[in-house]
């Protein structure tokens, strides 16, 4: 029963996201004159509908209505139903691997962020500010709390690298070759991990994203971006086990 709870939980808080997601990149109900309780209203994407409780239910609501709006019968974006399964998946991921009531509680704002930040990397590839400043803050707490000193030196080091190495590709290249919000996650996961599950995850990371761009260049005869937020989120859930 537990475990049933906590997957809807995770549900509820995917749906939560993706449709924050819709709002950023739209750039709806995110200055402080747009914050009020109208604009925080979920509404059809389509035709603008106010959308009742029966229709914003994880997972059941899109089942239940066929995958369709009562209200213009247009089709629901599948990353809706997607967003819900991954985060109701996440959480029931972490219930099994948290030792204690705060290491879960650290562990769900955390992952809730990082994953937050990787559907929209994934869609838009962009990296939102404002949930990089809560996986930032959660990361300060949590190494405040436990007094991981070797975490603070070993993430400043390893960012500050990267960030070094970003620069001169960039100067090289004539572009932007990866995003400054990754620098700000690998940071993240650099306070929040230990610093061998930390490397771990920037090494495996960086392997499954070379795949990645490779395929799409063989296949798509050109350069595509990779969600490389995306990819260390799903990098740092693997191996949140060993940390």
């Amino acid at each position: 029963m537990n475990l049933i709870l906590f997957f809807y939980f995770g549900s509820i808080l995917g749906s939560f996201f993706q449709s924050l997601n819709s709002r950023i990149a739209s750039q709806d109900s995110l200055t402080e004159s747009q914050l009020n309780v109208r604009s925080l209203r979920s509404n059809c994407d389509k035709c603008g509908h106010q959308l009742s409780v029966i229709d914003l239910i994880p997972i059941l609501s899109f089942l239940y209505l066929k995958g369709r709006c009562r209200f213009c019968d247009k089709k629901i974006e599948v990353q809706n139903l997607t967003a819900e399964i991954i985060f109701g998946f996440v959480f029931l991921f972490l219930t099994f691997n948290s030792f204690n009531t705060l290491d879960l509680t650290f562990n769900i704002l955390f992952f809730s962020f990082i994953f937050a930040i990787a559907l929209y990397d994934f869609e838009y590839f962009l990296v939102p500010k404002i949930y990089l400043l809560f996986l930032l803050l959660v990361s300060c707490v949590f190494v405040v709390m436990h007094g991981y000193l070797i975490n603070v030196i070993f993430a400043s080091v390893i960012t500050g690298i990267i960030f070094v190495m970003k620069l001169i590709l960039d100067h090289i290249k004539k572009e932007e070759t990866f995003g400054l919000g990754d620098v700000f996650v690998i940071f993240c996961l650099g306070l929040f991990f230990h610093p061998f599950s930390f490397s771990l995850i920037l090494f495996l990371s960086s392997i499954l994203g070379l795949l990645i761009f490779a395929l799409r260049y063989i296949l798509l005869n050109k350069e595509k971006k990779v969600p490389f937020a995306t990819i260390m989120a799903i990098g740092a859930l693997g191996i949140s086990p060993l940390s």
